[in-house]
């Protein structure tokens, strides 16, 4: 897939979180780039590139100060190769990989550690699978 189109599923899914949510978001960019870098994949301790969709670059809102005020924009980073793969090897659609991708990289931006987002994306994937037989 182009990058254009990928930029715009991103711009799509931005556009599809709650209103009260984004209207709290401040100081925020949402990027593209192709593959995570070896700087990044050593942050977050991880070895190969396919196995990061999305960072979230910044200050979290509840560690922000009153010296926060003329900093850089917060930046969440989807990576667009990382995306593409996973679907290839999962089957999921791609606009919900994108989305849910945007929306774990929101937690982190408001607070949320990796221990609190493995409990809520288990909760989404119970949602998820519809009713039980």
């Amino acid at each position: 897939m182009n990058r254009r189109t990928f930029e715009r599923l991103v711009a799509r899914a931005v556009d599809g979180i709650p209103k009260e949510f984004l209207g709290r978001v401040v100081n925020l960019s949402f990027q593209i780039e192709a593959w995570a870098d070896a700087e990044t994949l050593a942050d977050v301790d991880l070895d190969d590139p396919r196995d990061l969709l999305g960072y979230y670059r910044g200050w979290a809102l509840p560690e922000r100060t009153h010296d926060y005020g003329n900093c850089l924009p917060d930046v969440i980073v989807i990576y667009q190769r990382a995306v593409e793969n996973h679907v290839a090897e999962s089957g999921e659609p791609l606009l919900r990989v994108i989305r849910e991708t945007i929306m774990h990289e929101l937690a982190h931006y408001f607070g949320f550690g990796e221990e609190e987002m493995a409990v809520i994306e288990d909760l989404w994937a119970g949602e998820n699978k519809g009713p039980s037989s």
